[in-house]
């Protein structure tokens, strides 16, 4: 990723599709009946941001999809885990779902 005219690096644009997001919805809810509701707040924004930054260095490569030039990926910031695509052509990342993991 290369960085702007004034010395700062380029952000990376993070998408989700409304059925991911509902799922994300579903999860702090069920993360906020357990009492870790600002616990997965605070890992999505952290995990939102390393992703802007800079998603190739974020997490463990899962496999690739050649036809669609994008690279899917994990990460786990506790107590949320994110599977995500990385386009190689563009600064996209597109979220593919989230997992609550066990206290």
């Amino acid at each position: 990723m290369s960085t702007s005219g004034n010395g700062a690096q380029a952000r990376w644009e993070v998408h989700l599709s409304v059925a991911v997001a509902q799922s994300l919805h579903a999860l702090q809810q069920e993360a906020s009946q357990q009492g870790r509701g600002q616990a997965m707040i605070d890992a999505y924004r952290q995990m939102i941001e390393r992703l802007r930054l800079n998603p190739t260095t974020v997490g463990e490569p899962l496999y690739r999809l050649p036809a669609m030039r994008m690279q899917v990926r994990t990460v786990v910031v506790r107590p949320l885990a994110v599977d995500f695509a990385v386009c190689e052509d563009r600064p996209l990342v597109f979220l593919k779902g989230f997992r609550l993991l066990s206290p």
